[in-house]
């Protein structure tokens, strides 16, 4: 039987690579943050289905989108609010753990909450740069 779903994912890791090669800085925060919120999906699906090997693996990718989420932001001239968004994303990396440990559904909530509105205020940002 052919094995559709390792050629779906290259076609998807290429999609993203080759939007991500013409993407500027504000598109390139807004792909992990697209990324970051398909995945957070998945976790809760992993907990729900008790397919708790599946679920670790998709906190690590979480974990490392907010790593690249982090080292974007412009320490040097972000100010108090690069610091401030720099404290949400380890907060979120903090809770992730947490739910990791726990399979506490209830935490994935707040998570999403404080993504949900990061992520609007980088799409007003680029709208307004556009």
């Amino acid at each position: 039987m052919l094995d559709f779903g390792n050629g779906y994912q290259a076609y998807k890791n290429t999609s993203v690579d080759a939007r991500a090669a013409g993407a500027d800085i504000h598109k390139l925060v807004l792909m992990l943050f697209d990324g970051f919120m398909d995945e957070l999906s998945r976790v809760e699906g992993h907990i729900q289905a008790r397919r708790f090997d599946r679920k670790a693996e998709s906190i690590d990718k979480l974990v490392k989108i907010l790593g690249g989420l982090e080292a974007s932001l412009d320490q040097d001239n972000g100010g108090e609010v690069a610091a401030n968004m720099q404290r949400l994303y380890q907060f979120c990396g903090n809770t992730l753990l947490q739910v990791s440990l726990q399979n506490d559904l209830s935490q994935l909530t707040l998570v999403r909450e404080i993504m949900t509105n990061l992520q609007q205020g980088w799409q007003g940002l680029a709208e307004r740069i556009s």
